[in-house]
């Protein structure tokens, strides 16, 4: 009776330390995406971390008007804001990767947390 319980906990213990190991190296991964946005027809490029963080901003200086400094912010929080969604939907990727196409933000939801 308890000789199979054993065997069952010892073989998710080693299916745990397998995928923890298949995370490490999937955060690895992550960390190495990088995703571009641009706004404004090329005036504006951001770049982005798969982790979401902003690496790069580039502004196209000759194609940008020095007067219409609003239109400018405008753009950079555009192509901002699509190069943090291009990365959580690499991040995304990456994770149903290791989960077989599963989506751990649904597990989330059905005990009552938000939608990352």
């Amino acid at each position: 009776m308890f000789g199979k319980k054993m065997e069952q906990m010892a073989e998710t213990l080693k299916n745990m330390k397998g995928m923890k190991e298949q995370m490490a190296a999937i955060q690895k991964r992550i960390a190495l995406i990088r995703v571009t946005a641009s706004a404004g027809a090329g005036m504006v490029d951001v770049t982005a971390s798969g982790e979401g963080n902003i690496t790069n901003i580039k502004i196209n200086k000759s194609m940008f008007d020095g007067d219409d400094m609003k239109m400018l912010e405008d753009l950079i929080l555009s192509a901002t804001n699509e190069a943090i969604n291009k990365a959580k939907e690499a991040q995304a990727h990456e994770m149903k990767s290791i989960t077989g196409g599963f989506d751990p933000n649904e597990l989330s939801k059905l005990f009552g947390g938000g939608a990352s």
